[in-house]
């Protein structure tokens, strides 16, 4: 329970919020009256990485968690201890985000270690494999299939198909029932390996594209003249979806049996922000800005409540 000097800044941060959403509305409100483009779309060129390429790097990451952290969690901890609890047993259990777990535990190293995997690896990796690679090829391939089945226009937005089998996948990766305590150092294992695996993925993943299929820096969503463009863009969609994103969590927080985590509900609709703002930009970078600030956000708000 939080202590009242952190009720506070709670309140103030949510009012905050609320208030920068509504700012940001009424600028787009302003925009649509002028009939002046609130996003220009930016067109480029179809992705050059295949199916194949994507199931490569999958597989990288998958050897990379099974070979280091699995194998070593095992040693250090033995076989039980990595072991995922059966959802039968999940009933009346913590549900809570293993980085808001361990944030909880007061200690500054774990707490830095969390910083540095939710508020920076995450949001980098996650906005590359899934915006860039998955969001990208999804989009090539329904540009391809809008041409040879012209009825599926009638139904589908263009590129709506690949923001939301995206969004669908990236919300369904965050699902969660409540389990069993596990031994911390475990679970810093467990944070600290995936953020190294991620990394060590996503060099893979760069090297492996820009080898094979000669991908360029656009490509892959990089494109430094427009950075401080991308900062601001970045930083003003968070002020118009926090407060929604929020609302719809602490809802379905209610709504939902205490054994399930509602974090796939607001996340869905975040990655659809997300994807949006892929598809009319095809840029890296206010993605990442947009999803550190939510994820520093979470963080701020895990540290002040624990």
């Amino acid at each position: 329970m939080p202590n009242q000097p952190s009720g506070n800044l709670i309140l103030s941060a949510a009012i905050m919020a609320i208030s920068a959403c509504a700012v940001a509305w009424l600028w787009v409100a302003v925009q649509r009256w002028h009939r002046r483009p609130v996003l220009p779309y930016q067109p480029r060129r179809p992705v050059p990485w295949h199916a194949v390429d994507l199931a490569a790097i999958v597989l990288f990451y998958y050897l990379v968690m099974q070979w280091s952290v699995a194998a070593l969690a095992d040693t250090l901890f033995g076989p039980e201890a990595s072991r995922p609890p059966a959802i039968s047993d999940a009933s009346g259990t913590q549900t809570e985000h293993v980085v808001a777990q361990l944030i909880a535990q007061g200690n500054p190293w774990v707490l830095l270690l969390c910083i540095v995997s939710a508020g920076l690896v995450a949001p980098i990796t996650e906005e590359f494999f899934f915006r860039v690679l998955l969001q990208g090829w999804l989009e090539t391939c329904g540009h391809r299939w809008r041409r040879q089945m012209p009825a599926i226009r009638r139904f589908m937005p263009r590129g709506g198909g690949s923001i939301v089998l995206t969004s669908l996948l990236f919300a369904s990766l965050h699902f969660r029932v409540g389990a069993p305590q596990i031994d911390v150092r475990l679970r810093v294992l467990q944070v600290g390996g995936d953020a190294a695996a991620r990394l060590l993925t996503l060099a893979f993943a760069v090297a492996w594209l820009r080898g094979r299929v000669g991908a360029t820096a656009a490509d892959l969503g990089w494109t430094p003249k427009t950075a401080s463009g991308d900062v601001k863009l970045g930083l003003a969609t968070f002020a118009a979806v926090a407060a929604p994103v929020y609302a719809v969590q602490i809802t379905f927080q209610c709504l939902l049996p205490t054994y399930l985590a509602p974090d796939p509900v607001p996340l869905f609709f975040f990655a659809l922000v997300l994807g949006t703002l892929y598809y009319r930009t095809h840029r890296l970078l206010p993605l990442i800005v947009l999803h550190a600030a939510l994820n520093g956000t979470s963080l701020l708000l895990a540290w002040l409540g624990g």
